[in-house]
């Protein structure tokens, strides 16, 4: 009888494809809290909302990349 073990899902790399599905959900992700700050922060100049956003996009973005599962784990305390 022949026993393997799978490997691990959870702590393993991601190829460019899973990189960029990860990258791109955390992006929209950071968009909406983007735009949810700019709603609560209202009286924002054009240039302080397009920065604001670019800034959660960019943050969501990489760390959902860069953390994976975790990341998003981790986000638990928004439900």
């Amino acid at each position: 009888m022949k026993t393997e073990s799978q490997p691990e899902l959870e702590g393993g790399t991601a190829d460019a494809f899973g990189m960029t599905v990860r990258f791109v959900c955390g992006a929209l992700l950071g968009l909406v809290f983007g735009v949810s700050a700019c709603v609560t922060l209202w009286p924002l100049s054009i240039f302080g909302a397009c920065t604001l956003v670019v800034f959660f996009v960019a943050a969501c973005g990489i760390c959902a990349a860069h953390f994976g599962d975790k990341f998003w784990a981790n986000l638990r305390w928004l439900l």
